[in-house]
C-alpha cells in the first residue's frame, strides 16, 4: 500500500502541469462567437482584468472599442452599442470601463494590448470627476486593478523605458502593488535602474513569468464561464435609420419621461434615491473643490503616451458635468471652464483629436444625473463615432 501513497500527489502535479501548459488555442473552441458578443457589454471587472476576450475583440478588423468608466453602464436605446447594433456603419464596438476605472487602469490595459492597438481606432471618454485633488485612491484603484496586466508590464521589453519606469513608480504608490513581493521587487529594481534588489529582481523574473502564465490560464477559464448581460434597454425600431434630428427629438422625449419632479435636470429615480432627502445640506457643498490640480493629469498623460507608443488612433471625448447641479452644489462655472480648457490643451498637445462636448452643460437630457452622459449625449457621440470611422 505504501507504494501508492504518493499517487494522489503525482496525479495532482500532472493535472496542474496540464492546466498550466496546455496551449490556450486548444481551448479557444470552447468560447463561441456568441460568448464573444456577450463580452462586448459585460462591463465585468474580471473581464477587464483579463486579456483573452480583449485579444479576440481587438483582432477583429472592424472593431471600434469605447473606453471610459461608469457612464458606459448607462444603457438606453441611444447607447453606442445599441445604436450601432441597429445601424450598420461598418464597425462594431465593445465597452471597457466601470465605476472607479480611471487613467491608471486604462494605461495598464493599453500597455498589455500594445500589439493589438497599432492603427486601431478607439474612443476614450474623459470624466471630469477623475480629476479631484487626491486623484484615484486605493479604495477605487483596487477593485479595478489587474494583477495580470501589472505582471505584463513587469515583463514588457518593448515599451519606451522611461514611460515604463514612470508607470512603475506610480503603481508602487498603491498597496495592491506593494503587497505583491515579486512584483514590487521587479518594479523597484527598474525604477532605480537596477540599484535596488539586483539579485532578488533577477530571481523574481522567472517567478513572475510563471505567475503570469497562471493568471492567463485563469483568465481563459473564466472567459469560458462568463455570463451574458441581461439589461441593455435596446429599442432598434426607435433608432434604426433615423436622422440626427429625429434621434435628438426621441432622446429628449425619452429623457423627459425620466425627469419629472426636479429642476436640476437629474433623472427622477436617482434624484429621489440620492439627493431629495438631503437637498438642503448639499447646497454649496462643492464650493471649495477644483478639477485643475490633480495627480490624475500625470496618470492621464501616461495614457496619451502609451497610445502614442502603440500607434493607436484614439478619439478623445471631453464630457461636461450637469451645469444646473454643479451651480447648486457651489462649484463655479469659471472653475469648470478652467478644467475643460486644461484637458483640451493636454489632449491637443499630444496630437490627438478631441470631441469637446463641454458646451452642453445645460443641454436638457444630455446628462442623465449629475455627471453621466446619456440619452441625447449618446446621440451626439454616435454621430461623432460614425464620422470618425469614415475618416
Amino acid at each position: 500500500m505504501r507504494k501508492y501513497a504518493f499517487l494522489p500527489l503525482f496525479i495532482a502535479v500532472i493535472l496542474f502541469l496540464i492546466f498550466l501548459f496546455i496551449p490556450n488555442k486548444w481551448l479557444g473552441f470552447l468560447i463561441s462567437d456568441k460568448d464573444v458578443e456577450h463580452a462586448k457589454t459585460a462591463l465585468n471587472p474580471l473581464m477587464f482584468q483579463g486579456e483573452y476576450f480583449q485579444n479576440r475583440l481587438l483582432q477583429e478588423p472592424n472593431m471600434f472599442p469605447i473606453y471610459g468608466s461608469s457612464e458606459l453602464n448607462r444603457f438606453d436605446p441611444f447607447h453606442p452599442y445599441n445604436y450601432f447594433k441597429a445601424n450598420d456603419e461598418g464597425f462594431t464596438t465593445y465597452l471597457y470601463g466601470r465605476g472607479g476605472t480611471q487613467s491608471i487602469h486604462h494605461f495598464l490595459n493599453f500597455a498589455a494590448q500594445e500589439e493589438n492597438l497599432k492603427n486601431k481606432k478607439l474612443v476614450f471618454i474623459i470624466s471630469p470627476q477623475w480629476f479631484t485633488e487626491t486623484g484615484v485612491d486605493e479604495f477605487h484603484f483596487s477593485p479595478n486593478y489587474s494583477m495580470l496586466q501589472s505582471y505584463d508590464l513587469a515583463l514588457n521589453n518593448k515599451m519606451d523605458p522611461q514611460l515604463k519606469k514612470k508607470a512603475m513608480e506610480r503603481l508602487l504608490q498603491f498597496d495592491s502593488v506593494q503587497r505583491d513581493f515579486v512584483l514590487s521587487t521587479i518594479y523597484e529594481n527598474e525604477v532605480t535602474d537596477g540599484a535596488k534588489y539586483p539579485i532578488k529582481a533577477t530571481l523574481a523574473k522567472p517567478v513572475a513569468l510563471i505567475n503570469k502564465k497562471l493568471m492567463e490560464k485563469k483568465d481563459l477559464y473564466y472567459s469560458i464561464m462568463a455570463k451574458p448581460r441581461e439589461k441593455l434597454h435596446a429599442n432598434p425600431e426607435m433608432v434604426a435609420g433615423k436622422s440626427f434630428e429625429q434621434l435628438t427629438k426621441y432622446a429628449d422625449e425619452y429623457g423627459g419621461q425620466r425627469i419629472t419632479t426636479n429642476n436640476l435636470s437629474i433623472n427622477d429615480k436617482y434624484y429621489k434615491k440620492k439627493i431629495e432627502f438631503k437637498l438642503d445640506e448639499l447646497k454649496g457643498f462643492r464650493k471649495h473643490e477644483s478639477y485643475t490640480e490633480s495627480p490624475e493629469y500625470k496618470d492621464f498623460q501616461m495614457v496619451l503616451d502609451v497610445l502614442k507608443d502603440t500607434g493607436a488612433k484614439p478619439m478623445f471625448v471631453s464630457i461636461p458635468v450637469n451645469g444646473k447641479w454643479y451651480d447648486y452644489a457651489g462649484f463655479p462655472q469659471e472653475r469648470r471652464q478652467e478644467y475643460y480648457a486644461k484637458i483640451n490643451k493636454q489632449v491637443q498637445s499630444a496630437g490627438f483629436p478631441l470631441v469637446d462636448f463641454t458646451g452642453y452643460e445645460y443641454e436638457p437630457h444630455f446628462i442623465s444625473d449629475t455627471i453621466h452622459i446619456s440619452w441625447k449625449g449618446w446621440v451626439y457621440l454616435d454621430r461623432e463615432m460614425a464620422d470618425y470611422w469614415k475618416q
